[in-house]
């Protein structure tokens, strides 16, 4: 395929396809923006519990600690050993199912203990002073484990401020996070409800803000589409007429050599094509969007069947470049089953066809290659021409976007293709492509139903 050059400025893309991209981009935008709100509530009002079922322990753990010197005072007489059985004593008490409190003396041994709720087994490191608290998290809860040391006392000898207290032994308290998990479940619960209803309010205001913001570019482009259709109907008639009386002229008066009898020929020739496609184009875009639902009157056809008849028609004129043209798999040998508009799918790989033999060198080779799946169809158009630059690849599917030879063609066929290949439910895109080599991917939806057989 040639280098391709403007032959006038790129038309504005479709607006059905900016409305939806728009949709995405704006839809996307609010999607991030909730996420990040939602994130970061939810992330501030964990961390927030977090502090909070922290500061909780740090008061509980407070008044432990001046709990420890009377329990540890009553284990060591006999009346108290008597009174608590000579052994660490639970209290149960049931409004303090979800919380542990222990109190141990400086060995380690557990004097007394308070509360139901279930905690891992002391650890064999521990905090060795008052101001390196060691904080523990399972699943189930939290715990916080607190040296406790004796208050120093004065003396004449040994001021207060010389004085080294001592440690007398430590204390460790538990809370369960069940509460808190719960409180976290039921917000991220309603986070979820919540974006879900602002997702759905926001999409449906932002269709009826983008149709109503786009409704006069629509009605124009309808308007230049019924013109474009209508102009290139009513120029039929005079370009047929006029080629009739060329085609009238005697042959001597075609040999002058003051007429450019072969120039006009050419020139009305080219001028019907360009009608043609104008008028083509501006149908498949009347019939509404491109991607519509299958038509009624859509046929099942072999699509090999159709590519090799293709290849038959302008063997003659690849031949006359000595061009040689190949298509894979033989139609012989498999069926590639496909639904739609028969002519449209001719035009639509005639387009291509011609397109590659237009740019191939000459000596050269045109493959079509066909590979189905069970859901897709895709034929690869390859030729040997000089490639398209990767900053064009996009523009070869513009309207008049034309090769750099011209070549007579009007620079529509691949925006045909393209306009075909997608009311069928497929894609014309661009593949590889480099110099020596071009490929034209064409994707069509495989036949669902199998055929009825009688």
């Amino acid at each position: 395929m040639a280098l391709v050059t403007g032959s006038s400025p790129a038309l504005p893309p479709d607006p059905l396809r900016l409305k939806r991209r728009l949709m995405l981009q704006g839809g996307g935008f609010a999607l991030l923006l909730l996420l990040s709100f939602s994130g970061t509530l939810y992330w501030g009002i964990a961390v927030q519990r977090g502090e909070d079922q922290r500061s909780e322990l740090r008061q509980l753990a407070a008044t432990a600690a001046a709990q420890l010197p009377l329990i540890a005072h009553e284990t060591s007489e006999a009346e108290g050993r008597a009174k608590f059985r000579a052994g660490p004593q639970r209290i149960a008490v049931p409004a303090l199912a979800q919380q542990r409190v222990q109190w141990f003396d400086a060995s380690g041994r557990l004097l007394s203990e308070q509360g139901a709720l279930a905690v891992p087994p002391m650890p064999a490191a521990r905090p060795h002073s008052a101001t390196s608290p060691r904080w523990h998290q399972w699943p189930g809860g939290i715990s916080l484990m607190q040296v406790v040391l004796s208050q120093p006392v004065a003396s004449p000898a040994s001021p207060v401020g010389d004085a080294t207290p001592q440690r007398i032994g430590f204390v460790r308290v538990a809370l369960s996070d069940r509460a808190a998990l719960a409180d976290l479940e039921r917000l991220r619960r309603g986070l979820l409800l919540g974006g879900i209803v602002t997702a759905l309010a926001a999409l449906l205001v932002g269709r009826r803000m983008l149709r109503s913001a786009f409704l006069p570019l629509q009605q124009q482009v309808s308007a230049l589409q019924r013109f474009t259709a209508d102009a290139s109907h009513e120029l039929r008639h005079p370009l047929t007429a006029l080629r009739t009386l060329l085609a009238a002229v005697p042959t001597e008066l075609r040999q002058h050599p003051g007429l450019a009898w072969p120039e006009l020929d050419r020139l009305s020739r080219r001028l019907g094509e360009l009608l043609e496609d104008l008028l083509t184009l501006a149908r498949l875009q009347q019939s509404g969007d491109e991607r519509e639902v299958r038509p009624r009157d859509w046929q099942r056809l072999d699509l090999l069947e159709l590519l090799e008849d293709l290849i038959r028609c302008y063997a003659p004129q690849a031949a006359a470049r000595a061009i040689q043209l190949q298509l894979s798999p033989a139609p012989e040998e498999h069926s590639v089953p496909v639904e739609g508009d028969s002519e449209e799918l001719l035009r639509l790989f005639t387009n291509l066809l011609l397109n590659a033999i237009r740019h191939s060198p000459e000596g050269g080779r045109v493959n079509l290659d066909v590979m189905a799946t069970n859901r897709q169809v895709q034929v690869a158009v390859r030729d040997q021409g000089p490639g398209i630059p990767s900053a064009q690849r996009e523009q070869v599917f513009d309207r008049f976007w034309s090769g750099a030879d011209r070549g007579g063609h009007s620079g529509l066929g691949l925006a045909i293709g393209r306009a075909i290949a997608r009311r069928h439910g497929g894609e014309l895109r661009l593949g590889e492509s480099r110099p020596g080599l071009c490929v034209l991917l064409v994707e069509l939806p495989a036949a669902t139903n199998p055929p009825q057989t009688s």
